[in-house]
Order: structure tokens, then C-alpha cells, then sequence
């Protein structure tokens, strides 16, 4: 079976528990899964180019003139055919309608399904693991190169360009990118670029995409020496990050790993309260999250499920993109180039130091 197909074949089995004739994807993230392509012109998050329909036999990509020639050549698998309307013209009207007919998102008198949706793509099939495992890696390259250019007269505008460059050339879009600089990094969680100088300290996350999949990361360098309670500091908010990864069990709610990080902020020198100053990560793959686990997500974790957790504390954020396997968790965004040291028998990221 193709990967194209293998990635449908649950949809068109909740189709026959449904008893559905046919299947609308309409959001950009699900379309992104399920051709392994870019859905979207914009980079928005959620603005796709055309919409899919799906049968029991059949796999149709509505779209229009503009956008057919490039999505046959270059994103649509070949079990997709095309419908390609004028530009002038709606999609809405090309698309079934009707109780008969499910959705991944509501309208039409079609049947809701989103969130059926989005629990079938939470786990990779195999081909995406290995597409995903790549993309990790070459987003955490990527961002140690560029964070290695920087310097301490930089703006945080001239960091996010380096940033930018660096994904680019390394064929990656940006989702989300933060920057902050010694003067910001304590006071902003999502720290969008400014033309404030840098400093002593500056802190990038990213969240990088390629072909719908999303990977984050975070890396912090350091211009001044890292003294004793820099270290000290730096290595709780990642002994809270152990906590999270130790309660990462596929099978087990997504509440598990808030819960750890509830008790480990305080268990490592931070107020009691920490957590509820940011959110502390959630599921991702085609989105930068999918949504932020809390106390209440009893959604269980999936075998081959993307997950980005993200504590944050005195200044510090702990970041890396996950997979959630019945083997145990596996870190993918790793850069073999970049400092590291050892938080609970894991290999970790370092400050890196000029």
C-alpha cells in the first residue's frame, strides 16, 4: 500500500462506521498529512489552496487554474486526481454536501469529524517518521549554525535573519520564530523580534515546517561566562523538561506530563506557580501545536506521535521536538554540533558560549 493511501485507509474506515459516502478535508494541516505536501500559497497557518475529496475508491483535489499546474507537479500524490475550477470561481460549490458526508471541520450539513481527524494523523506511519526525523535535525542544524553567527551588537532582527536565511537554504518555511535579547529574554515568553540589541544573552526558538511536517526547537547562547548559578539555573528548567519526558508514555493522558512539570518547577528552585506563566507544550506534527495539554487533556498519547514540550523559567526555555514511541521517547531534533550536557541519562542542549 502506498503512503498516500496508508495515511487515508483510517479515514475511509471511519467512513464505513459512519456510514459516509464521501469525506471533505478542507484544513490546511490535514491536507498537509495527508499528501505530505504544502497545502497552502500564504504561509498561514490554516489557508489551504484546494480541498480534498475522498470515497471508499477515489481521491479528488479541488482547486483552481492558478494553483493545479504546480500542485500535479510538485505536492499531489499520484493517486489524486484534480478538479481544477476557474480562479474566479468558489470551491465551496465543487464539494459534497450533506448528513452522508464527513468533514474536518463543520458547515455544509456535513458531519464534524475534525477531531476524529486529528486523533488518525497524531501517529506517523513510518515514511513520515523517517521524513520527520530529517526535518528535525536539519531545523536544529540549521538554527545552531545561524545562532553561531550572532553577535552580542546584533539586533534581534538581525538574529531572525540569520535564522531565516539558515532555514531557508536548508529548505525549511518558518512557522513561528521568537528572539530575544538579555534586556527581553525575562520578560516575554513569545518574544517576537525587535530591533533591541542583544547583549550578553539572546535566546531563538523556532517552529520550522517542510512539506506540512513542524519541528521546534530552542537555542540560547551566552556572551558573558556562564557562572555556577547560570548553570544551576539553566539545568532546572531542564531537570522540569526530564519530568515531562519521563511521564511521556504512549497510552497514558497528555495531563501526565503537565502534572510532573506542576511538581517539578517547585522541586527545582521555582515558584510553586511557573507553569501557569506559559503554556508548557502539547501535541504537534503539522501544526506548531495542536493544541497546549493542561491538567484536563485526557487524550492519551500515540504511538509515533509528534510532541513538543516547552518549560520555561528564569529566562530559560527548554525546547526540542519528540516522538512518542512504545519503545519510549525519542528527541529528534538534535544537533550534533551544538554543546550538550547530560539532564537525567539524556543528552541535552548546552549554552553555547563564543
Amino acid at each position: 500500500m502506498s503512503a498516500f493511501n496508508q495515511r487515508i485507509q483510517p479515514i475511509r474506515d471511519l467512513m464505513k462506521a459512519k456510514a459516509l459516502d464521501a469525506f471533505v478535508l478542507r484544513r490546511n494541516p490535514n491536507l498537509a498529512w495527508a499528501i505530505a505536501g504544502r497545502a497552502h500559497v500564504p504561509t498561514t497557518i490554516d489557508a489551504a489552496c484546494f480541498d480534498l475529496i475522498i470515497t471508499h475508491d477515489s481521491a479528488t483535489a479541488v482547486t483552481n487554474v492558478v494553483e493545479a499546474p504546480r500542485l500535479v507537479a510538485e505536492e499531489l500524490p499520484s493517486e489524486v486526481t484534480v478538479k481544477a475550477i476557474k480562479w474566479s470561481e468558489g470551491r465551496d460549490l465543487q464539494l459534497p454536501i450533506g448528513a452522508k458526508v464527513g468533514s474536518d471541520q463543520p458547515g455544509a450539513d456535513r458531519i464534524d469529524l475534525g477531531t476524529e481527524i486529528e486523533i488518525i494523523r497524531a501517529s506517523l506511519i513510518e515514511a513520515d517518521v523517517e521524513r520527520f526525523k530529517q526535518i528535525c535535525t536539519d531545523a536544529a542544524v540549521a538554527l545552531g549554525s545561524a545562532m553561531k553567527q550572532v553577535e552580542s551588537s546584533d539586533r534581534e532582527i538581525d538574529v531572525a535573519g540569520l535564522i531565516t536565511h539558515a532555514l531557508w537554504q536548508a529548505d525549511l518555511e518558518i512557522a513561528f520564530l521568537g528572539v530575544a535579547g538579555q534586556d527581553r529574554v525575562h520578560k516575554f515568553r513569545h518574544p517576537l523580534p525587535t530591533d533591541a540589541v542583544v547583549g550578553n544573552r539572546v535566546s531563538a526558538s523556532i517552529c520550522a515546517k517542510r512539506k506540512g511536517l513542524i519541528t521546534s526547537v530552542t537555542r540560547i547562547v551566552s556572551f558573558e561566562p556562564i557562572t555556577s548559578a547560570m548553570a544551576k539555573d539553566y539545568e532546572s528548567i531542564f531537570k522540569v523538561e526530564a519530568a515531562m519526558l519521563d511521564a511521556t508514555v504512549v497510552g497514558k493522558a497528555f495531563s501526565d506530563p503537565i502534572n510532573a512539570a506542576i511538581s517539578a518547577y517547585p522541586a527545582n528552585g521555582f515558584d510553586s506557580d511557573e507553569w501557569t506563566k506559559h503554556h508548557q507544550g502539547g501535541p504537534t506534527g503539522f501544526l506548531p501545536r495542536d493544541w497546549p495539554a493542561n491538567t484536563g487533556s485526557a487524550r492519551l498519547i500515540a504511538n509515533n506521535q509528534p510532541i513538543a514540550w516547552n518549560p520555561t523559567g528564569k529566562g530559560f526555555k527548554a525546547e526540542e521536538t519528540i516522538l512518542a514511541t512504545s519503545s519510549g521517547v525519542k528527541i529528534l531534533s538534535h544537533d550534533p554540533e551544538w554543546p550538550c550536557f547530560e539532564v537525567n541519562g539524556r543528552t541535552r542542549p548546552f549554552l553555547l558560549t563564543p
